[in-house]
């Protein structure tokens, strides 16, 4: 019976599965097959190339200074040393220490982290309703 069963649920999901697949011959009024649509455009653009500050959560899209602590920001992915030093592969900087990955999707989440913790008013002790204990019968 179990085998029946997982037979007949196999067959159903084989048949939903080619029917999805499947794409029925588009035809006009006049029953002649339609034209081809023309291709849509690009659905994954090339990704953008971030750049973060090595000091900070700061990211921008374009290459430049880091606003707050003015020194070069480094391009998403590459390596980098307190010295300002910057490499596309991982290696070690002028003092031993190894060099640090900029990972500006993390810096991103960081930011964000950060702005919704500050926005998120803190409910004050005093907000909460003290409730004065049940008076006691002897």
């Amino acid at each position: 019976m179990k085998n029946l069963i997982l037979a007949l649920v196999a067959i159903c999901f084989a048949a939903i599965v080619t029917a999805q697949n499947a794409t029925p011959a588009a035809t006009t009024p006049a029953g002649k097959p339609a034209t081809a649509a023309p291709a849509p455009a690009k659905a994954n653009p090339a990704p953008a190339v971030m750049f973060g500050c090595p000091k900070c959560d700061n990211v921008a899209p374009k290459e430049g200074k880091c606003p707050t602590h003015q020194v070069a920001m480094v391009k998403d992915h590459s390596y980098f040393c307190a010295d300002g030093s910057v490499s596309e592969k991982a290696g070690k900087c002028a003092d031993g220490k190894e060099m640090t990955m900029m990972d500006c999707k993390s810096k991103m989440m960081n930011a964000r982290a950060k702005s919704a913790k500050e926005a998120k008013p803190a409910t004050p002790a005093s907000a909460t309703p003290a409730t004065a204990p049940a008076p006691v019968k002897k």
